[in-house]
C-alpha cells in the first residue's frame, strides 16, 4: 500500500508541476501512459506465467507469488488509469486484449516471452521508482 500511494504522489506532483512548464507537461503524460502501458503488460505476463506453471504442475508457492504480483500490476495499472481519467470499462478492455496477445506469445515461444518481460516486470512490482526514472529520462531525451 505505501507503494501504491507513493506512486500516485510522484504522478499526482509530476501533474501539478506539468503546468508549469509544456515541456514538464508532455514529459509527465509520457511517463504515466508508459508505466500505465508497463503494468498492463506485467499484468498479462505474471498471469500467463501463472497459468504455464499450474499446467506444468509446478510448486505452488511459486504459482501463489506469480499471482500476487499480477494481483499488485492490475491495482496499480488501475490506479494510474484513474489518475489519467481512463474509463475502466476501456481499461478492462485493454487489459483483456493484452492478456490474450500474451498467450498467443507464450503459446509461441514462452521462454523469449519470460526473457522479455520477467526482469522488467519484477523490477517494476519491486522497485517501481527506478521504471519510472527510466521512462522521465526517455521523455526528457524524446521532448528537448
Amino acid at each position: 500500500m505505501k507503494k501504491i500511494t507513493f506512486f500516485i504522489i510522484i504522478f499526482i506532483s509530476f501533474s501539478l508541476n506539468a503546468d508549469e512548464n509544456a515541456k514538464e507537461k508532455k514529459v509527465a503524460k509520457y511517463v504515466m501512459e508508459n508505466i500505465q502501458k508497463d503494468y498492463v503488460n506485467c499484468y498479462s505476463f505474471y498471469k500467463v506465467a501463472a497459468q504455464s506453471f499450474k499446467d506444468a504442475g509446478k510448486d505452488k508457492t511459486i504459482i501463489d507469488s506469480l499471482e500476487n504480483s499480477a494481483d499488485v500490476s492490475l491495482k496499480y495499472n488501475y490506479d494510474l488509469g484513474e489518475i489519467m481519467g481512463l474509463n475502466p470499462e476501456v481499461m478492462s478492455q485493454m487489459t483483456k486484449d493484452n492478456v490474450n496477445k500474451f498467450v498467443g506469445l507464450a503459446k509461441k515461444d514462452f521462454s523469449s516471452l519470460a526473457k522479455n518481460y520477467g526482469m522488467m516486470c519484477k523490477n517494476l512490482v519491486e522497485n517501481p521508482e527506478q521504471r519510472t526514472d527510466f521512462w522521465e529520462q526517455k521523455a526528457n531525451k524524446k521532448f528537448k
